[in-house]
Protein backbone atom coordinates (compact mmCIF):
# COMPACT_ATOMS: atom_id res chain seq x y z
CA UNK A 1 0.00 0.00 0.00
CA UNK A 2 2.89 2.30 0.85
CA UNK A 3 4.90 1.57 -2.36
CA UNK A 4 2.29 1.13 -4.93
CA UNK A 5 -1.31 2.32 -3.84
CA UNK A 6 -2.70 2.71 -7.03
CA UNK A 7 -2.02 -0.82 -7.73
CA UNK A 8 -3.43 -1.77 -4.21
CA UNK A 9 -6.82 0.12 -5.36
CA UNK A 10 -7.09 -1.79 -8.52
CA UNK A 11 -6.46 -4.78 -6.41
CA UNK A 12 -9.36 -3.66 -3.54
CA UNK A 13 -11.63 -2.39 -6.44
CA UNK A 14 -12.28 -6.38 -7.60
CA UNK A 15 -13.56 -7.25 -4.13
CA UNK A 16 -17.49 -7.41 -4.54
CA UNK A 17 -18.48 -5.48 -1.40
CA UNK A 18 -22.24 -6.74 -1.99
CA UNK A 19 -20.98 -10.42 -0.26
CA UNK A 20 -18.95 -9.00 2.49
CA UNK A 21 -20.15 -8.87 6.31
CA UNK A 22 -20.02 -6.12 8.30
CA UNK A 23 -16.76 -6.01 9.70
CA UNK A 24 -15.28 -6.88 6.47
CA UNK A 25 -16.86 -3.52 4.60
CA UNK A 26 -15.62 -1.34 7.40
CA UNK A 27 -12.31 -2.84 7.03
CA UNK A 28 -12.38 -2.23 2.61
CA UNK A 29 -13.89 1.09 3.65
CA UNK A 30 -10.93 1.94 6.15
CA UNK A 31 -8.21 0.63 3.85
CA UNK A 32 -9.99 2.73 0.76
CA UNK A 33 -9.60 5.92 3.08
CA UNK A 34 -6.09 4.96 3.89
CA UNK A 35 -4.89 4.74 0.12
CA UNK A 36 -6.89 8.09 -0.57
CA UNK A 37 -4.34 9.84 1.76
CA UNK A 38 -1.68 8.07 -0.35
CA UNK A 39 -2.90 8.74 -3.90
CA UNK A 40 -4.71 11.46 -5.40
CA UNK A 41 -6.70 9.26 -8.09
CA UNK A 42 -8.23 7.12 -5.04
CA UNK A 43 -11.57 8.59 -4.21
CA UNK A 44 -12.41 9.29 -0.42
CA UNK A 45 -15.19 7.17 0.53
CA UNK A 46 -18.68 9.41 1.45
CA UNK A 47 -19.13 10.64 5.10
CA UNK A 48 -22.11 7.77 5.37
CA UNK A 49 -19.49 4.89 4.71
CA UNK A 50 -17.20 6.20 7.31
CA UNK A 51 -19.64 7.03 9.61
CA UNK A 52 -20.80 3.43 9.62
CA UNK A 53 -16.82 1.95 10.14
CA UNK A 54 -16.13 4.36 12.73
CA UNK A 55 -19.25 3.45 14.53
CA UNK A 56 -18.36 -0.71 14.26
CA UNK A 57 -15.09 -0.43 15.44
CA UNK A 58 -15.80 1.76 18.05
CA UNK A 59 -18.82 -0.64 19.76
CA UNK A 60 -16.45 -3.43 19.13
CA UNK A 61 -13.51 -1.51 21.00
CA UNK A 62 -11.37 -1.50 18.26
CA UNK A 63 -9.24 1.76 19.45
CA UNK A 64 -6.70 2.05 17.13
CA UNK A 65 -8.95 1.61 14.06
CA UNK A 66 -11.46 3.76 15.42
CA UNK A 67 -9.26 6.38 15.57
CA UNK A 68 -8.33 6.30 12.34
CA UNK A 69 -11.68 5.79 10.84
CA UNK A 70 -12.42 8.79 12.63
CA UNK A 71 -9.76 10.97 11.24
CA UNK A 72 -10.76 9.92 7.56
CA UNK A 73 -14.51 10.72 8.41
CA UNK A 74 -13.34 14.48 9.23
CA UNK A 75 -11.61 14.45 6.15
CA UNK A 76 -15.02 12.81 4.31
CA UNK A 77 -17.08 15.77 5.79
CA UNK A 78 -14.75 18.18 4.68
CA UNK A 79 -14.92 16.43 1.38
CA UNK A 80 -18.46 17.43 1.12
CA UNK A 81 -18.50 20.26 2.13
CA UNK A 82 -19.65 20.20 5.73
CA UNK A 83 -16.85 22.17 7.62
CA UNK A 84 -18.53 22.29 11.29
CA UNK A 85 -18.80 18.60 10.94
CA UNK A 86 -15.13 18.62 10.01
CA UNK A 87 -13.40 20.31 13.04
CA UNK A 88 -15.35 18.97 15.38
CA UNK A 89 -14.17 15.22 14.33
CA UNK A 90 -10.68 16.58 13.94
CA UNK A 91 -11.39 18.13 17.28
CA UNK A 92 -11.81 15.05 19.12
CA UNK A 93 -9.37 13.37 16.90
CA UNK A 94 -6.81 15.22 18.32
CA UNK A 95 -7.94 15.15 21.62
CA UNK A 96 -7.80 11.14 21.54
CA UNK A 97 -4.03 11.39 19.47
CA UNK A 98 -2.91 13.65 22.45
CA UNK A 99 -4.25 10.91 25.05
CA UNK A 100 -1.63 8.36 23.18
CA UNK A 101 1.36 10.25 22.41
CA UNK A 102 0.56 9.87 18.62
CA UNK A 103 2.62 13.00 17.23
CA UNK A 104 2.23 11.72 13.43
CA UNK A 105 -1.63 11.93 13.81
CA UNK A 106 -1.56 14.84 15.97
CA UNK A 107 0.33 16.56 12.88
CA UNK A 108 -1.92 15.32 10.14
CA UNK A 109 -5.07 16.84 11.89
CA UNK A 110 -3.05 20.04 12.27
CA UNK A 111 -2.58 20.26 8.83
CA UNK A 112 -6.10 19.39 7.51
CA UNK A 113 -7.39 21.62 10.32
CA UNK A 114 -5.25 24.47 8.51
CA UNK A 115 -6.61 23.28 4.83
CA UNK A 116 -10.34 24.01 6.39
CA UNK A 117 -8.77 27.67 7.87
CA UNK A 118 -7.18 28.70 4.21
CA UNK A 119 -10.41 27.65 2.12
CA UNK A 120 -12.28 30.04 5.00
CA UNK A 121 -10.05 32.42 4.31
CA UNK A 122 -8.18 32.67 7.92
CA UNK A 123 -4.66 33.16 7.25
CA UNK A 124 -3.24 33.42 10.66
CA UNK A 125 -5.31 30.38 12.03
CA UNK A 126 -4.05 28.63 9.31
CA UNK A 127 -0.63 29.43 9.68
CA UNK A 128 -0.87 28.94 13.28
CA UNK A 129 -1.63 25.23 13.00
CA UNK A 130 0.86 24.86 9.67
CA UNK A 131 3.56 25.10 12.72
CA UNK A 132 1.85 23.18 15.37
CA UNK A 133 1.90 20.73 12.44
CA UNK A 134 5.54 21.40 11.59
CA UNK A 135 6.96 20.77 15.44
CA UNK A 136 4.62 17.70 15.54
CA UNK A 137 6.26 15.78 12.93
CA UNK A 138 9.40 16.87 13.80
CA UNK A 139 8.72 15.38 17.15
CA UNK A 140 7.50 12.43 15.61
CA UNK A 141 10.81 12.36 13.46
CA UNK A 142 8.41 12.42 10.09
CA UNK A 143 11.41 14.24 8.32
CA UNK A 144 9.39 13.93 4.89
CA UNK A 145 6.26 15.49 6.11
CA UNK A 146 7.74 18.01 8.44
CA UNK A 147 9.55 19.31 5.38
CA UNK A 148 6.12 19.31 3.90
CA UNK A 149 4.91 21.59 6.36
CA UNK A 150 7.32 24.25 6.16
CA UNK A 151 6.82 24.13 2.59
CA UNK A 152 2.96 25.18 3.66
CA UNK A 153 4.29 27.56 6.12
CA UNK A 154 6.09 29.25 3.54
CA UNK A 155 2.86 29.27 1.20
CA UNK A 156 0.85 30.95 4.18
CA UNK A 157 3.41 33.59 4.27
CA UNK A 158 3.74 33.88 0.82
CA UNK A 159 -0.39 34.03 0.70
CA UNK A 160 -0.31 36.56 3.20
CA UNK A 161 2.17 39.01 1.33
CA UNK A 162 5.25 38.21 3.79
CA UNK A 163 7.95 36.93 1.10
CA UNK A 164 10.75 37.32 3.14
CA UNK A 165 9.68 34.64 5.57
CA UNK A 166 8.20 32.87 3.16
CA UNK A 167 11.64 32.51 1.83
CA UNK A 168 13.43 32.16 5.04
CA UNK A 169 10.92 29.07 5.59
CA UNK A 170 11.36 27.33 2.25
CA UNK A 171 15.37 27.49 2.69
CA UNK A 172 15.17 25.61 5.92
CA UNK A 173 12.59 23.37 4.48
CA UNK A 174 15.35 22.87 1.41
CA UNK A 175 18.03 22.23 3.29
CA UNK A 176 16.50 18.74 4.49
CA UNK A 177 14.64 18.02 1.46
CA UNK A 178 17.93 17.61 -0.37
CA UNK A 179 18.80 14.58 2.26
CA UNK A 180 15.20 12.75 1.97
CA UNK A 181 16.05 11.74 -1.60
CA UNK A 182 11.96 12.07 -2.29
CA UNK A 183 12.08 13.51 -6.01
CA UNK A 184 8.44 14.46 -5.57
CA UNK A 185 8.63 16.51 -2.72
CA UNK A 186 11.99 18.51 -3.73
CA UNK A 187 10.23 19.41 -6.96
CA UNK A 188 7.14 20.32 -5.01
CA UNK A 189 10.10 23.16 -2.56
CA UNK A 190 11.37 24.07 -6.24
CA UNK A 191 7.45 24.96 -7.68
CA UNK A 192 7.40 26.92 -4.18
CA UNK A 193 10.73 28.58 -5.17
CA UNK A 194 9.77 29.22 -8.71
CA UNK A 195 6.22 31.09 -7.36
CA UNK A 196 7.73 33.05 -4.51
CA UNK A 197 10.57 34.63 -7.07
CA UNK A 198 7.63 35.25 -9.68
CA UNK A 199 5.71 37.15 -7.06
CA UNK A 200 8.72 38.84 -6.69
CA UNK A 201 9.01 39.63 -10.57
CA UNK A 202 12.51 37.96 -10.81
CA UNK A 203 10.84 36.02 -13.59
CA UNK A 204 14.39 34.55 -14.81
CA UNK A 205 14.94 32.85 -11.12
CA UNK A 206 11.13 31.64 -11.19
CA UNK A 207 11.80 29.80 -14.79
CA UNK A 208 15.25 28.39 -13.98
CA UNK A 209 13.35 26.79 -10.65
CA UNK A 210 10.04 25.68 -12.80
CA UNK A 211 12.40 24.14 -15.28
CA UNK A 212 14.33 22.26 -12.23
CA UNK A 213 10.65 20.60 -11.28
CA UNK A 214 9.92 20.07 -14.29
CA UNK A 215 13.10 18.35 -15.12
CA UNK A 216 12.78 15.76 -11.85
CA UNK A 217 8.91 15.70 -10.83
CA UNK A 218 6.91 12.12 -11.37
CA UNK A 219 3.88 14.58 -11.19
CA UNK A 220 4.84 17.58 -13.53
CA UNK A 221 1.51 19.15 -14.53
CA UNK A 222 1.48 22.11 -11.84
CA UNK A 223 4.84 22.80 -12.97
CA UNK A 224 3.87 23.01 -16.37
CA UNK A 225 0.91 25.31 -15.40
CA UNK A 226 2.94 27.58 -13.17
CA UNK A 227 5.19 27.73 -15.91
CA UNK A 228 3.08 28.83 -18.53
CA UNK A 229 1.46 31.48 -16.03
CA UNK A 230 4.80 32.95 -15.22
CA UNK A 231 5.40 32.65 -19.72
CA UNK A 232 2.14 34.72 -19.36
CA UNK A 233 3.19 37.28 -17.10
CA UNK A 234 6.37 37.70 -19.09
CA UNK A 235 4.64 37.99 -22.03
CA UNK A 236 6.49 35.29 -23.40
CA UNK A 237 3.54 33.86 -25.51
CA UNK A 238 5.70 31.62 -28.02
CA UNK A 239 7.41 29.98 -25.07
CA UNK A 240 3.85 29.48 -23.46
CA UNK A 241 2.74 27.99 -26.46
CA UNK A 242 5.61 25.46 -27.12
CA UNK A 243 5.17 24.04 -23.20
CA UNK A 244 1.58 24.21 -24.01
CA UNK A 245 1.58 21.88 -26.52
CA UNK A 246 4.21 19.24 -24.12
CA UNK A 247 1.44 19.08 -21.66
CA UNK A 248 0.62 15.23 -20.87
CA UNK A 249 -3.33 14.96 -22.02
CA UNK A 250 -4.28 12.17 -19.89
CA UNK A 251 -7.50 13.36 -18.61
CA UNK A 252 -10.43 15.74 -19.66
CA UNK A 253 -9.82 18.01 -17.05
CA UNK A 254 -6.28 18.70 -18.66
CA UNK A 255 -7.94 18.66 -22.23
CA UNK A 256 -10.60 21.65 -20.71
CA UNK A 257 -7.26 23.40 -19.12
CA UNK A 258 -5.06 23.19 -22.14
CA UNK A 259 -7.45 24.54 -24.74
CA UNK A 260 -9.27 27.48 -22.22
CA UNK A 261 -5.46 28.71 -22.51
CA UNK A 262 -4.91 28.19 -26.16
CA UNK A 263 -7.71 30.49 -26.06
CA UNK A 264 -6.83 33.13 -23.80
CA UNK A 265 -3.25 32.96 -26.01
CA UNK A 266 -4.25 33.52 -29.27
CA UNK A 267 -6.37 36.35 -28.02
CA UNK A 268 -3.43 37.85 -26.44
CA UNK A 269 -1.63 37.02 -29.91
CA UNK A 270 -4.32 38.54 -32.04
CA UNK A 271 -5.07 35.14 -33.73
CA UNK A 272 -8.71 35.52 -33.03
CA UNK A 273 -9.90 33.07 -35.59
CA UNK A 274 -8.00 30.26 -33.49
CA UNK A 275 -9.06 32.13 -30.42
CA UNK A 276 -12.75 31.19 -31.30
CA UNK A 277 -11.44 27.63 -32.87
CA UNK A 278 -10.33 27.11 -29.42
CA UNK A 279 -13.29 28.89 -27.45
CA UNK A 280 -15.83 26.74 -29.13
CA UNK A 281 -13.58 23.32 -28.13
CA UNK A 282 -13.46 24.21 -24.77
CA UNK A 283 -17.16 25.19 -24.29
CA UNK A 284 -17.96 21.80 -25.91
CA UNK A 285 -15.49 19.97 -23.54
CA UNK A 286 -16.74 21.66 -20.80
CA UNK A 287 -20.86 20.85 -21.91
CA UNK A 288 -18.90 17.11 -22.13
CA UNK A 289 -17.45 17.48 -18.73
CA UNK A 290 -20.31 18.17 -16.81
CA UNK A 291 -22.32 15.96 -18.06
CA UNK A 292 -19.81 13.15 -17.79
CA UNK A 293 -19.70 14.30 -13.93
CA UNK A 294 -23.36 14.33 -13.70
CA UNK A 295 -23.37 10.40 -15.07
CA UNK A 296 -20.83 9.32 -12.71
CA UNK A 297 -22.69 10.97 -9.47
CA UNK A 298 -25.87 9.42 -10.69
CA UNK A 299 -24.04 5.90 -10.77
CA UNK A 300 -22.36 6.49 -7.14
CA UNK A 301 -26.04 7.55 -5.67
CA UNK A 302 -27.64 4.28 -7.56
CA UNK A 303 -24.87 2.22 -6.44
CA UNK A 304 -25.35 3.43 -2.75
CA UNK A 305 -29.18 3.01 -3.04
CA UNK A 306 -28.87 -0.86 -3.91
CA UNK A 307 -26.53 -1.00 -1.39
CA UNK A 308 -28.80 0.81 1.57
CA UNK A 309 -31.51 -1.05 0.00
CA UNK A 310 -29.51 -4.54 0.42
CA UNK A 311 -29.27 -3.52 4.17
CA UNK A 312 -32.39 -2.61 4.58
CA UNK A 313 -33.60 -5.86 3.83
CA UNK A 314 -30.66 -7.17 5.70
CA UNK A 315 -31.93 -5.76 8.78
CA UNK A 316 -35.65 -7.19 8.27
CA UNK A 317 -34.89 -9.87 7.83
CA UNK A 318 -33.20 -10.29 11.02
CA UNK A 319 -35.85 -8.68 12.69
CA UNK A 320 -38.76 -11.28 11.76
CA UNK A 321 -35.70 -13.66 12.38
CA UNK A 322 -35.71 -12.21 16.49
CA UNK A 323 -39.70 -12.17 16.05
CA UNK A 324 -40.11 -15.80 14.55
CA UNK A 325 -37.19 -17.18 17.36
CA UNK A 326 -39.40 -15.21 20.43
CA UNK A 327 -42.89 -16.34 19.60
CA UNK A 328 -41.42 -20.07 19.46
CA UNK A 329 -40.09 -19.13 22.83
CA UNK A 330 -43.07 -18.30 24.28
CA UNK A 331 -45.15 -21.19 22.83
CA UNK A 332 -42.36 -23.67 24.65
CA UNK A 333 -42.62 -21.90 27.70
CA UNK A 334 -46.54 -22.33 27.73
CA UNK A 335 -45.90 -26.04 26.35
CA UNK A 336 -43.83 -26.54 29.18
CA UNK A 337 -46.02 -24.99 32.03
CA UNK A 338 -48.72 -27.12 30.79
CA UNK A 339 -47.31 -30.20 30.59
CA UNK A 340 -45.82 -29.00 34.14
CA UNK A 341 -49.44 -28.11 35.86
CA UNK A 342 -50.48 -31.96 34.37
CA UNK A 343 -48.14 -34.13 35.85
CA UNK A 344 -48.25 -31.83 39.04
CA UNK A 345 -51.64 -32.27 39.36
CA UNK A 346 -51.48 -36.24 38.94
CA UNK A 347 -48.60 -36.22 41.34
CA UNK A 348 -50.79 -34.19 44.02
CA UNK A 349 -53.44 -36.24 43.73
CA UNK A 350 -51.21 -39.97 44.86
CA UNK A 351 -48.97 -38.22 47.04
CA UNK A 352 -50.93 -34.86 48.78
CA UNK A 353 -48.87 -34.35 51.93
CA UNK A 354 -45.23 -35.10 50.53
CA UNK A 355 -45.26 -34.10 47.02
CA UNK A 356 -47.34 -31.22 48.47
CA UNK A 357 -43.86 -29.78 49.67
CA UNK A 358 -42.03 -30.85 47.08
CA UNK A 359 -44.22 -29.22 44.61
CA UNK A 360 -43.64 -25.55 46.65
CA UNK A 361 -40.13 -26.17 45.85
CA UNK A 362 -40.23 -26.81 42.58
CA UNK A 363 -42.54 -23.79 41.91
CA UNK A 364 -40.15 -22.00 43.40
CA UNK A 365 -37.13 -22.49 40.96
CA UNK A 366 -39.54 -22.70 38.15
CA UNK A 367 -40.69 -19.15 39.06
CA UNK A 368 -37.31 -18.09 39.31
CA UNK A 369 -36.59 -19.96 35.91
CA UNK A 370 -39.07 -18.04 34.35
CA UNK A 371 -38.20 -14.34 35.62
CA UNK A 372 -34.70 -14.99 34.07
CA UNK A 373 -36.34 -16.07 30.80
CA UNK A 374 -38.34 -13.19 30.71
CA UNK A 375 -35.50 -11.05 31.40
CA UNK A 376 -33.88 -12.77 28.30
CA UNK A 377 -36.71 -12.01 26.08
CA UNK A 378 -37.15 -8.20 27.64
CA UNK A 379 -34.00 -7.41 26.53
CA UNK A 380 -34.42 -9.23 22.93
CA UNK A 381 -37.32 -7.00 22.61
CA UNK A 382 -35.48 -3.83 23.61
CA UNK A 383 -32.71 -5.21 20.90
CA UNK A 384 -35.74 -5.76 18.30
CA UNK A 385 -36.97 -1.73 18.90
CA UNK A 386 -33.55 -0.70 18.31
CA UNK A 387 -33.34 -2.32 15.29
CA UNK A 388 -36.86 -1.31 14.03
CA UNK A 389 -35.14 2.27 14.60
CA UNK A 390 -32.12 1.64 12.72
CA UNK A 391 -34.52 0.60 9.97
CA UNK A 392 -36.66 3.34 10.27
CA UNK A 393 -33.30 5.70 9.70
CA UNK A 394 -32.65 3.91 6.80
CA UNK A 395 -35.70 4.13 4.95
CA UNK A 396 -35.49 7.94 5.32
CA UNK A 397 -32.37 8.10 4.12
CA UNK A 398 -33.44 6.16 0.70
CA UNK A 399 -36.18 8.72 0.07
CA UNK A 400 -33.43 11.43 0.65
CA UNK A 401 -31.18 9.44 -1.78
CA UNK A 402 -34.53 8.95 -4.12
CA UNK A 403 -35.16 12.58 -4.47
CA UNK A 404 -31.47 13.33 -4.71
CA UNK A 405 -31.62 10.86 -8.07
CA UNK A 406 -34.63 12.58 -9.70
CA UNK A 407 -33.40 15.85 -8.97
CA UNK A 408 -29.46 14.60 -10.88
CA UNK A 409 -31.67 13.30 -13.56
CA UNK A 410 -33.69 16.82 -14.30
CA UNK A 411 -30.82 18.45 -14.17
CA UNK A 412 -28.91 16.19 -16.57
CA UNK A 413 -31.78 16.87 -19.08
CA UNK A 414 -31.78 20.45 -18.30
CA UNK A 415 -28.10 20.51 -19.72
CA UNK A 416 -28.54 18.51 -22.47
CA UNK A 417 -27.95 19.89 -26.10
CA UNK A 418 -31.76 18.79 -26.92
CA UNK A 419 -33.28 21.00 -24.15
CA UNK A 420 -31.18 23.61 -24.66
CA UNK A 421 -32.43 24.07 -28.35
CA UNK A 422 -35.86 23.22 -27.05
CA UNK A 423 -35.53 26.13 -24.79
CA UNK A 424 -34.39 28.38 -27.20
CA UNK A 425 -37.37 27.77 -29.70
CA UNK A 426 -39.75 27.96 -26.96
CA UNK A 427 -38.75 31.15 -26.01
CA UNK A 428 -39.39 32.66 -29.45
CA UNK A 429 -43.15 33.04 -29.34
CA UNK A 430 -44.07 33.38 -32.95
CA UNK A 431 -47.50 35.29 -33.04
CA UNK A 432 -50.05 33.06 -35.17
CA UNK A 433 -47.73 30.54 -35.71
CA UNK A 434 -49.80 27.08 -36.72
CA UNK A 435 -46.67 25.19 -37.60
CA UNK A 436 -44.00 22.95 -35.17
CA UNK A 437 -40.86 24.40 -34.45
CA UNK A 438 -39.25 20.70 -33.94
CA UNK A 439 -37.50 19.53 -36.86
CA UNK A 440 -37.28 15.74 -37.50
CA UNK A 441 -33.38 15.27 -36.52
CA UNK A 442 -34.71 17.58 -33.41
CA UNK A 443 -37.23 14.69 -33.10
CA UNK A 444 -34.86 12.14 -33.02
CA UNK A 445 -32.72 13.84 -30.85
CA UNK A 446 -35.52 14.26 -27.86
CA UNK A 447 -36.33 10.46 -28.14
CA UNK A 448 -32.75 9.57 -27.62
CA UNK A 449 -32.02 12.39 -25.20
CA UNK A 450 -35.27 11.19 -23.19
CA UNK A 451 -34.41 7.05 -23.17
CA UNK A 452 -30.90 8.08 -21.84
CA UNK A 453 -32.00 10.13 -18.74
CA UNK A 454 -34.95 7.85 -18.27
CA UNK A 455 -33.72 4.18 -19.87
CA UNK A 456 -37.17 2.52 -18.41
CA UNK A 457 -39.19 5.04 -20.47
CA UNK A 458 -40.12 2.93 -23.18
CA UNK A 459 -40.96 -0.62 -21.37
CA UNK A 460 -42.74 1.16 -19.04
CA UNK A 461 -45.17 2.98 -21.97
CA UNK A 462 -45.49 -0.24 -23.98
CA UNK A 463 -46.38 -2.11 -20.66
CA UNK A 464 -49.06 0.35 -20.24
CA UNK A 465 -50.26 0.60 -23.75
CA UNK A 466 -48.92 -2.17 -26.40
CA UNK A 467 -50.32 -0.36 -29.37
CA UNK A 468 -48.82 2.98 -28.68
CA UNK A 469 -47.90 5.37 -31.94
CA UNK A 470 -45.00 6.68 -32.98
CA UNK A 471 -46.41 10.31 -32.46
CA UNK A 472 -47.90 9.35 -29.74
CA UNK A 473 -44.72 7.72 -28.12
CA UNK A 474 -42.36 10.82 -29.96
CA UNK A 475 -44.88 13.63 -27.59
CA UNK A 476 -44.49 11.34 -24.80
CA UNK A 477 -40.82 11.99 -24.69
CA UNK A 478 -41.08 15.69 -25.01
CA UNK A 479 -43.38 15.58 -22.51
CA UNK A 480 -40.85 14.16 -19.58
CA UNK A 481 -38.84 16.99 -20.59
CA UNK A 482 -41.28 18.95 -18.30
CA UNK A 483 -42.10 21.96 -20.48
CA UNK A 484 -45.20 23.65 -19.48
CA UNK A 485 -48.38 24.15 -21.15
CA UNK A 486 -47.65 27.51 -22.87
CA UNK A 487 -43.76 26.10 -24.73
CA UNK A 488 -44.88 22.93 -25.51
CA UNK A 489 -48.00 24.76 -27.50
CA UNK A 490 -45.14 27.44 -29.37
CA UNK A 491 -42.95 23.92 -30.05
CA UNK A 492 -45.99 22.10 -31.52
CA UNK A 493 -47.75 25.35 -32.81
CA UNK A 494 -50.76 24.27 -31.53
CA UNK A 495 -53.10 26.21 -28.72
CA UNK A 496 -52.57 25.54 -24.86
CA UNK A 497 -55.77 23.84 -24.84
CA UNK A 498 -54.48 21.40 -27.43
CA UNK A 499 -51.70 20.55 -25.32
CA UNK A 500 -53.77 19.92 -22.28
CA UNK A 501 -56.28 17.51 -24.56
CA UNK A 502 -52.82 15.66 -25.80
CA UNK A 503 -51.61 15.00 -22.12
CA UNK A 504 -55.27 13.92 -21.21
CA UNK A 505 -55.16 11.77 -24.20
CA UNK A 506 -51.55 10.21 -23.06
CA UNK A 507 -52.78 9.93 -19.76
CA UNK A 508 -56.01 7.81 -21.11
CA UNK A 509 -53.87 5.76 -23.29
CA UNK A 510 -51.47 5.02 -20.86
CA UNK A 511 -54.44 4.01 -18.55
CA UNK A 512 -52.96 6.08 -15.62
CA UNK A 513 -55.60 7.13 -12.79
CA UNK A 514 -53.44 10.01 -11.16
CA UNK A 515 -53.43 10.31 -7.42
CA UNK A 516 -54.70 13.17 -5.70
CA UNK A 517 -52.18 16.73 -6.03
CA UNK A 518 -49.77 14.95 -8.69
CA UNK A 519 -48.82 15.45 -11.99
CA UNK A 520 -48.90 12.79 -14.83
CA UNK A 521 -45.20 14.06 -15.10
CA UNK A 522 -44.38 13.45 -11.72
CA UNK A 523 -46.55 9.75 -11.86
CA UNK A 524 -44.17 8.98 -14.71
CA UNK A 525 -41.14 9.61 -13.03
CA UNK A 526 -42.25 7.70 -10.24
CA UNK A 527 -42.81 4.58 -11.51
CA UNK A 528 -39.42 5.11 -13.79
Amino acid sequence: MQSQPDSAYSLLSTINTDTLNAESLAHWYLLKAELSHRAANVPLPSSTDMEMTFNLYRKYKKKEKALKSEFYLGMAYAAEGETNKAMDTYTHVYQKAEENNDYQLMGYVCSYTADLYSINEFASESLKKRKEAALLFKKAQNQRSYVCALRDICRNYAYMDSLSKALTYLQKADSIGKTLNDKNVYASLLNAYGNIYAMKHKYEKAESYFHQALAISQDSISDYWALIDLYFQMQSYNKAEALLNKIPQHSAQSLLLINKTKYLLCKQQENYADALKHLEEYSLLKDSFFISSNESKILEIENRYKHQKLMTENAELRLRQTGYLLACAVCLIVVLAMLWAYFGYRKRTEKKLLLQQADIRDTRNRLLELSIEMERKNALLKHSEEEEKELERMREEMETLTARYRTLRENMLESSPAYKKLHQLAKQRKPQNTRTLISEELWEQIKQQAQKIYPDLRRYVIDCCPDLSESEWAYCCLYMFGFDTNDEASLLGINPSSVRTKTLRLRTRLNIDLPAQMSLYEYITMQI
